[in-house]
């Protein structure tokens, strides 16, 4: 199974090793559970909005569908003080990319 997580700081995981990432020890429970599980593609960066978020995702240029994708972001948006209409706006535009990413298939992603 391939997966994609996108996000901020707490998807990179600031501050502690790499394979103490959450997607990283997500995708290691789940082949604990004799799930087949790649490694997590992660697209996240410390300090990222939801606009920063989608151009670093322009960047990396992912190519889907991938099995599993999950979404977290916003914390930046509101420490910056923006507009809870902006948040809105950008996050119902990544939510899209990220269900795209999935093949089409909103149950495949997580949203946390």
């Amino acid at each position: 199974m391939k997966f994609l997580a996108l996000g901020d700081s707490y998807t990179i995981g600031e501050s502690v090793a790499a394979e103490e990432r959450w997607p990283v020890q997500l995708a290691r429970l789940l082949r604990e559970k004799g799930i087949a599980m790649d490694d997590p593609l992660i697209i996240a960066a410390t300090g990222w909005a939801t606009d920063e978020l989608s151009a670093g995702i322009d960047k990396v240029n992912p190519q889907g569908p991938y099995d599993l994708v999950s979404l977290l972001i916003g914390v930046n948006n509101q420490y910056r003080g923006r507009s809870p209409d902006e948040y809105r706006e950008q996050f119902v535009t990544l939510l899209k990319r990220a269900i795209a990413f999935a093949g089409g298939l909103p149950s495949h992603v997580l949203v946390l």
